[in-house]
């Protein structure tokens, strides 16, 4: 039987979502606890990778069991967890689904904040120019043009190791969630490794009027890559959402 697990965490302490030797990561810990409470090993199969810092909302990961879950699994399992990683929901699906391959698309959200504030640290960054300095409509016009451009060989640090840098993006915006609280959406169908925060980091650029518009365009259409890349800090940006065939 094969089970989707909707699941958050914070990464703050953790060495990304993949397991890796001699690092804590979130699948390791989930696989662990879940090794605890079904009695068993399991393998934990994710919907993507998500770097060292970064943090999930909307996570999906399946596993395939020989019985059905128990009742109680979910309070068995948040219990066996971690208290930064929990698991809201898990439900059946058919066999032929799969958390990696099957998604449709995936929603990242990229929390900004322009004031100081010593609840938001791990969880958003700080940019330290304010509100009214940054230039909010440069950085929307720059977002725009993401969603007419599919080729991304410019924000992909090892495009040889992509088998395609193609990817459509749906959504790319810029929501104002309080008077020093930003959000930049973006939707698409795949994304490639550091995609999100490497855009980020330019339309910080753009906002900070270290870069202009038109050269973030004319970069993108002749996908060059920068000499050395700049990431966003991975505090701020959370995996949303992964959507699937109704």
């Amino acid at each position: 039987m094969r089970y989707f697990l909707r699941l958050s965490y914070d990464g703050t302490h953790y060495h990304g979502w993949q397991r890796q030797p001699n690092v804590l990561s979130v699948q390791e810990s989930i696989e662990i606890a879940l090794e605890k409470v079904l009695k068993r090993r399991v393998s934990l199969i994710g919907c993507g990778r998500t770097d060292a810092g970064v943090h999930a909302s909307g996570y999906i990961a399946h596993i395939d069991i020989p019985d059905a879950l128990p009742v109680s699994f979910l309070a068995k399992i948040n219990f066996a967890l971690p208290e930064d990683i929990a698991i809201h929901r898990a439900w059946e699906v058919e066999r032929g689904l799969h958390a990696q391959f099957s998604a449709i698309n995936r929603t990242y959200h990229y929390h900004l904040h322009t004031r100081k504030s010593p609840f938001v640290r791990h969880h958003s960054t700080l940019l330290h120019d304010g509100t009214e300095k940054l230039d909010w409509d440069a950085m929307q016009a720059a977002a725009d043009y993401l969603l007419d451009h599919s080729e991304y060989k410019g924000c992909c640090k090892v495009p040889e190791k992509h088998d395609s840098t193609i990817c459509q993006i749906s959504e790319a915006q810029f929501v104002r969630h309080g008077e020093h609280d930003w959000c930049f959406q973006i939707t698409g169908n795949r994304f490639l490794r550091g995609m999100v925060r490497l855009l980020v980091a330019q339309l910080i650029n753009i906002g900070t009027g270290k870069d202009k518009v038109a050269d973030f365009k004319a970069r993108l259409q002749a996908g060059e890559r920068p000499d050395h890349f700049v990431y966003a800090l991975a505090q701020g940006l959370r995996l949303y959402s992964v959507r699937y065939p109704e």
